[in-house]
């Protein structure tokens, strides 16, 4: 009599396992991805992406050419980029060191989400940091 009740479950549990794999295996639709989101695509409140890089000597080395070779060197995906990146204008909060080179002066750029700076051109950014948003 113990195998009547048993036969009767394994079936049962059978659907149950398989109907919870189905389940799991949904996921949540997600939002598209809001415009600018990209940070390689141009912020249209900020202007162009800004190259920067958190060492100065890369920076230096990067830009020697001209902005228009350094976009070009970082538009490369098999490029070496040296750590550096095009970030949007809206990921600095502000300039937080400045430097002169061989009179050339080098800004840094606070960046959300690092503590490290990334140098930039002088006058690329406000001095003064944006109001955070909320």
């Amino acid at each position: 009599m113990t195998r009547r009740p048993l036969a009767l479950l394994v079936p049962v549990a059978v659907t149950v396992s398989l109907s919870a794999a189905q389940v799991l295996a949904q996921q949540a639709p997600r939002a598209p991805r809001a415009a600018g989101s990209d940070r390689s695509a141009p912020d249209r409140r900020g202007g162009p992406p800004v190259i920067g890089c958190p060492s100065l000597a890369n920076y230096r080395m990067l830009m020697r050419d001209g902005a228009a070779a350094a976009a070009a060197h970082l538009a490369d995906p098999k490029a070496d980029h040296l750590g550096c990146s095009a970030l949007a204008r809206t990921e600095f909060t502000g300039i937080v060191d400045k430097v002169t080179l061989g009179g050339q002066s080098y800004d840094c750029a606070g960046v959300r989400g690092t503590t490290a700076c990334h140098w930039i051109a002088p006058g690329t950014i406000p001095e003064t940091p944006a109001p955070a948003k909320r």
